[in-house]
């Protein structure tokens, strides 16, 4: 049978993820398709618009035959990171033969060829790439830098759209899987998860507004009882950031207006967002290193379940399997520093949205099932 994987955060579900699935379906010849999918905190470090079982429910109903978590620890981080644990989950499988991922690109050779010289010349690039940070230049930007001055004719509109960076991303992590990319359309074609997000907030009046200001309280109470050196181990921190932290939180209002008075020219909104999360969740520079991964199953479909039966028989895989935390953990006490982080943002998740927090939890909640 064949099958092809696909790494997404459904936040929520639009016309592009259909798009997407209808793509892979097409090029694996309706095989079974696997998606790993954030968990309760997105990429972008803010809690997600539905929890995670009802976006992986919504993924089965529309045409993913099975979906599993991507741990927080990589979730709620850099394009590398995320990455990263997405990709060691695929190929975790060992039954999986294709990835599909968009890209403004869509030239799966050109984005090859970027992600070949990074990995190449990666030491070198990160040296220069450090010290243009120190010098004030936000991240991104020092990267892009050092990536032109090693990299000839490098195409730089190419390395600044947000989907290529991930593509690449994916592709210099990848092993066994064959790479397929799709040219990411714009709004004339499809609704975006940004434009979704805003039908949701005229949907459902004061339910975001109330998790924005839960989540503000929460993590204002994390930064305010802990000190500078605490702050510093988390793995998004440096001295400068934790201190302007400390030092401006008392003069914010809100998760935006925080943002918007931390974050500099050398510390973007983005690493600001993530670093909240990390704060809220504990998630420390040791711990996204050499984590131990696994597969958690969210929800599936009958095929799925075919799938999962196959993988299970042949021992394909190289990751373990997890399905139910309450019988299975005590085997794998290699996968509970990770896996404490992802009950943890469930917990968290629920106290944002004032969900019951034994109904709702991790340790109660079971896979959907089409």
């Amino acid at each position: 049978m064949s099958s092809i994987g696909i790494i997404a955060e459904f936040n929520p579900f639009h016309e592009g993820h259909g798009y997407l699935i209808e793509k892979a379906k097409e090029i694996s010849q309706n095989g079974t398709t696997v998606a790993v999918m954030s968990g309760n905190f997105t990429q972008r470090g803010m809690p997600a618009a539905f929890d995670k079982w009802k976006r992986a429910e919504c993924a089965v109903k529309n045409g993913v035959n099975l979906v599993v978590e991507l741990p927080v620890v990589f979730a709620c981080n850099s394009a590398e990171f995320f990455a990263k644990g997405a990709v060691e989950i695929l190929e975790g499988f060992g039954a999986i033969d294709k990835i599909i991922f968009g890209s403004e690109a869509g030239d799966i050779n050109k984005l090859k060829s970027i992600a070949d010289a990074i990995n190449r010349y990666d030491d070198d690039i990160k040296a220069k790439a450090v010290k243009s940070i120190k010098e004030g230049i936000s991240y991104p930007k020092a990267r892009e830098m050092a990536l032109d001055s090693i990299i000839s004719n490098l195409d730089k509109e190419l390395i600044a759209a947000p989907n290529n960076i991930l593509a690449i991303e994916y592709l210099r992590k990848i092993k066994n899987l064959e790479p397929v990319t799709i040219r990411r359309r714009g709004l004339s074609y499809h609704t975006s998860g940004s434009e979704e997000r805003k039908k949701l907030q005229r949907l459902y009046p004061g339910k975001y507004e109330t998790m924005d200001r839960n989540y503000y309280n929460l993590v204002t109470a994390k930064i305010l009882e802990s000190d500078v050196k605490e702050l510093e181990k988390i793995f998004l921190s440096d001295s400068g950031l934790t201190g302007r932290l400390k030092k401006r939180i008392r003069y914010s209002s809100n998760i935006e207006n925080l943002i918007e008075k931390i974050k500099t020219k050398g510390y973007t909104e983005t690493r600001v967002s993530r670093l909240l999360a990390q704060i809220l969740l504990g998630i420390e520079k040791n711990l996204p290193e050499n984590p131990a991964n696994y597969i958690r199953i969210l929800a599936f479909d009958s095929r799925g379940a075919s799938f999962i039966k196959e993988v299970k028989r042949t021992e394909s895989n190289t990751l373990p399997i997890i399905t139910n935390i309450n019988k299975e953990l005590d085997d794998l006490p290699e996968v509970i520093p990770l896996m404490e982080k992802d009950i943890l943002a469930s917990d968290i998740y629920n106290l944002l949205t004032m969900n019951d927090l034994y109904d709702h939890s991790d340790y109660i909640k079971k896979p959907f099932i089409l």
